[in-house]
């Protein structure tokens, strides 16, 4: 409504000038007094510029005055700086002069006290420590002389992934020996941290059971090499068992049907037949669905030998047991044999559900330890890209993403471990010493720790997203994909 009113209005304001235009022409008004009014109007446009033009020149000018204000502050900083290197002996001066203009700016702008602790340093070590950032730097710097020695001689990526470290964890860590504080510096953040928090003996004593490799790529963390032709005949193996377990599933079907109409028939002889025949299909449904999970245990690189061995080894015993039920069956000439076959292939088939659960878990659980290990290499490859980036010249921010990639992947290894050893208890007791309740048991609890792994790795895998779509925005040309040496902690 208010719209309308205003363009009522507009329009009768515009309607009323046209009787003065027509009256002024109607008047003869002048072609000089209409130029008159276009001057005045231009006059009007021009004061318009002018003030404009007045506006920038005093914008342009606060704009000077806050740069000469920045440039001022920063030779002031610079000044500050070169005084406190003025009162370094002659050699640390040199060695702090020569850094680049970053890393001289950074390390200058500490105070007196940390500027001479690290003055104190070779060359080598004030470089490594000046590729820090700044907060970590100041923390570093903070340490005591003797701690500051002993971290600032590992290399720049690893001393940033130790920069990292809360001031009072870096602190443990730096009262340590240097191969000790080396090999801290080689695990993950995660692992880093957890160590951390142990007390300086419990600390030293862990590290002992420490061992650090070197790998390309997280194929060289498996805990079996298999080769090729070995992984072809496994698998050729689980297909053939496959096929043999759904035709005597068919078979089965078709043997129930047989079994059913001949006992409606009340044909005896044709019952203990066709009896006989459903049990042998039963089975051999049976020796092909383990057969299956042996063949799947084969072929998993992250099954040691030792477990392999028993696994295969108990499945093997299982499956001479019901090659002796049906031997049983066929040699049956009458009801109550029959029935006492079926009764044996029954108990074995009871016992046998919950064990084929327990192989089922052990091999979806060295599934995830794969996928694990490549989130432990991943996590390397990245400080890697980092770091070439850092060469150039790159800041990228991810420090915050790549930890909390880091303690994902940390919970991952932890979850899978724990069903693991709980799997691995049951199927290291020797063959029918384990309970049906405390193998059932053993696979219920592995099947809910490797959910929890695998909803980690999950999460794990959203956060590398985020740290990779950053890293590529930052530097188009990074690889994480391609093959590097890292060194990684060895599970074994």
């Amino acid at each position: 409504m208010k719209k309308i009113i205003a363009f009522a209005m507009m329009a009768i304001f515009v309607f009323s000038l046209i009787p003065v235009a027509f009256a002024e022409e109607g008047t003869g008004t002048s072609v000089d007094s209409k130029t008159e009014i276009r001057i005045k109007e231009e006059s009007r446009d021009d004061d318009t510029r002018v003030r404009n033009e007045i506006r920038i020149k005093e914008e342009v000018k606060d704009d000077k005055a806050e740069a000469r204000v920045e440039t001022r502050t920063k030779g002031e900083i610079r000044v500050r700086s070169v005084d406190r290197l003025k009162n370094l002996r002659q050699e640390h001066r040199v060695k702090i002069e020569g850094l680049s203009r970053e890393r001289f700016d950074k390390i200058s702008n500490l105070s007196s006290e940390r500027l001479e602790k690290i003055a104190e340093l070779d060359k080598r070590q004030i470089e490594h420590l000046a590729g820090l950032n700044i907060k970590n730097l100041e923390k570093i710097a903070e340490l005591k002389k003797e701690r500051l020695e002993r971290i600032s001689n590992l290399s720049e990526e690893k001393l940033e992934r130790l920069s990292e470290l809360e001031k009072e964890k870096l602190e443990k860590i730096a009262d340590l020996n240097e191969a000790e504080i080396e090999k801290v510096s080689a695990l993950n953040r995660a692992r880093m941290k957890e160590l951390a928090k142990l007390g300086h003996e419990r600390l030293k004593l862990e590290l002992k059971a420490v061992h650090i490799i070197k790998v390309k790529n997280a194929d060289d963390l498996n805990r079996r090499d298999i080769s090729e032709s070995r992984l072809v005949q496994f698998r050729e193996r689980f297909e053939n068992a496959k096929d043999e377990f759904d035709e005597a599933k068919d078979e089965l079907k078709e043997a129930r049907e047989r079994l059913k109409i001949a006992k409606e028939k009340r044909d005896d002889n044709a019952t203990l037949e066709e009896a006989k025949d459903y049990l042998l299909h039963s089975a051999d449904a049976l020796i092909s669905h383990l057969e299956k999970i042996k063949a799947k245990v084969q072929e998993s690189k992250n099954i040691g030998n030792n477990t392999e061995a028993r696994i295969v080894a108990e499945i093997d015993a299982q499956i001479a047991e019901i090659n002796q039920i049906k031997a049983d069956v066929q040699a049956s000439t009458t009801k109550d044999q029959v029935k006492e076959a079926a009764k044996k292939l029954q108990d074995k088939w009871k016992r046998l559900k919950h064990l084929i659960r327990l192989h089922a878990e052990r091999v979806v659980s060295a599934r995830v330890e794969g996928i694990v290990n490549q989130g432990l290499v991943m996590e390397k490859r990245l400080d890697n890209v980092l770091a070439k980036a850092k060469e150039k010249g790159i800041e990228i921010n991810v420090t915050a993403d790549v930890s909390a990639f880091s303690e994902k992947i940390a919970v991952a290894k932890d979850k899978y471990t724990q069903a693991q050893a709980k799997l691995n208890a049951v199927i290291e007791l020797k063959a029918g010493n384990a309970t049906e309740e405390q193998i059932k048991t053993a696979a219920d609890e592995a099947k809910a720790l490797l959910k929890e792994s695998r909803d980690a790795i999950k999460e794990a895998h959203g956060i590398l997203k985020v740290i990779v779509r950053k890293i590529k925005e930052a530097m188009p040309e990074a690889d994480i994909s391609s093959d590097v040496e890292v060194e990684i902690e060895s599970a074994a």
